[in-house]
């Protein structure tokens, strides 16, 4: 009884897999010529970097304005004389710590502004038609050597190789960073995001209304001062009763904007500062590997 030779099993197995590394090695270098000269991938990307503009400015324009109100809040001092005794209140000082906050989350979406800015510039290098045009002219002629291959020194055909891989980085990289970078923000961050802001915007009109309402009071009790001493000061009371239900109500609002605040600074120092160098990592990564493993032996080589 004859057996097989393991030898000459395992040569004619990889001579059976030979042909299918070629045909899904040629599939793939088409479709990254096709996706280098077609605009699907750049359009992609780029409405995701409006979205994330856009995200960041109206933000930023948030924050302005919730400092802004704090600022008028702030300045407000209101007298009253509760039992006949004179007292002067200060309601922005409950929202230091808030306004503290908003400055410093001011910071950050100027940080995520000059990242945005950043990415931009590389997204815009990335689609340059004469790095369109040399991705796709390298993926043809690397095609063409698959199939037909030349006479080319190994050196040069690893060259050649290894300079497709730093153009693939220079041409992908960003725009696959963008796409993937907003698809993680509609799964996980776009329901903090929307929330917050809401929050904040809602939290910003109570605040403002609060505060009209409160330097309201007194002026009312100024000009019912002509009434009898003794209802006077028993109205007056009632009202400072009244301010300290407003002020507590304040000071539950300047905790929210304080919550959503830090939740909005998740969410832009994630999109605009993390995820992008963990991506961008990632794929350099990648990248040093395959150009460490493209050697003197390569699938392309005959």
């Amino acid at each position: 009884m004859n057996l097989m030779n393991p030898s000459n099993t395992q040569e004619s197995v990889m001579k059976n897999s030979k042909p299918i590394s070629k045909w899904l090695l040629s599939v793939v270098l088409v479709l990254v010529a096709a996706l280098s000269v077609t605009p699907f991938v750049d359009q992609r990307a780029a409405t995701d970097y409006e979205q994330l503009f856009q995200r960041a400015f109206v933000t930023f324009a948030l924050a302005r304005t919730i400092n802004g109100v704090i600022s008028v809040v702030q300045g407000t001092e209101i007298a009253l004389q509760p039992a006949g005794v004179g007292m002067t209140l200060t309601p922005g000082e409950i929202l230091d710590p808030v306004n503290d906050l908003v400055e410093r989350f001011s910071w950050i979406m100027l940080g995520a502004t000059i990242s945005l800015g950043v990415q931009n510039v590389l997204l815009d290098i990335s689609a340059w038609w004469f790095i369109q045009a040399l991705v796709a002219a390298l993926a043809a002629w690397l095609l063409i050597r698959l199939w037909y291959p030349g006479r080319d020194s190994t050196i040069y055909r690893v060259l050649l190789r290894k300079t497709f891989l730093l153009l693939l980085v220079i041409r992908f990289a960003v725009p696959v960073m963008l796409i993937a970078n907003d698809m993680l923000y509609q799964q996980f961050l776009e329901p903090r995001y929307q929330q917050s802001t809401e929050m904040i915007t809602v939290a910003g009109r109570e605040l403002e209304q609060l505060s009209e309402e409160a330097r309201a009071e007194p002026a009312k009790d100024r000009e019912a001062s002509i009434f009898d001493s003794i209802t006077n000061a028993w109205s007056d009371t009632v009202d400072a009763m009244d301010l300290s239900g407003k002020f507590s109500r304040m000071q539950d609002r300047a905790g929210e904007l304080t919550e959503h605040l830090i939740q909005l600074s998740v969410v832009f120092i994630l999109q605009t500062g993390l995820l992008p160098v963990v991506f961008l990592w990632g794929i350099l990564q990648l990248f040093k590997w395959l150009f460490r493993s493209i050697r003197f032996s390569s699938p392309l080589k005959q």
